[in-house]
């Protein structure tokens, strides 16, 4: 076949990539947005706590904690282990049955000034039987006047 001064055509090479720097930088920029956001969205009950005076405890971050809040009974109170709601029947089987308690056997007790002092030793009566050494009382600090 003759080639009246016509090129051959050429085969092209096509290699198709993907460009992933953008998305990678997308992807770094969420990530620091989320850790710089992830402190400042602490979620939590407002809880009544009694004024004292008394040391601040360091943050209770790696605390066990247990919010106790009033009702309009006492069969209203509700109490909180972490962000779970438990009934006051089945609190010594939660605290017996949880491995971090057993561990460090130091509980932080949060109850609202409203409830009974006789529904507070109540409580606490039910840590001990759980086998809770150390039972510490969180308030509030008095408000200079």
């Amino acid at each position: 076949m003759a080639n009246y001064g016509m090129e051959e055509p050429r085969k092209r090479n096509v290699r198709a990539e993907m460009n992933i720097t953008p998305m990678v930088d997308i992807v770094f920029t969420l990530l620091i947005i989320f850790m710089v956001a992830a402190p400042l969205i602490e979620q939590g009950v407002d809880l009544d706590l009694p004024q004292t005076e008394t040391v601040p405890i360091e943050s209770p971050k790696d605390k066990f904690i247990v919010r106790v809040f009033s009702g309009k009974k006492e069969t209203d109170n509700q109490i909180f282990i972490d962000k779970t709601e438990v009934p006051i029947k089945d609190l010594e089987v939660k605290l017996k049955t949880n491995a971090l308690l057993q561990e460090k056997k130091e509980i932080y007790l949060h109850a609202s000034r409203d409830l009974s002092y006789g529904y507070i030793v109540r409580i606490m009566a039910i840590m001990k039987k759980a086998g809770v050494n150390n039972i510490n009382l969180v308030t509030e600090p008095l408000e200079k006047e």
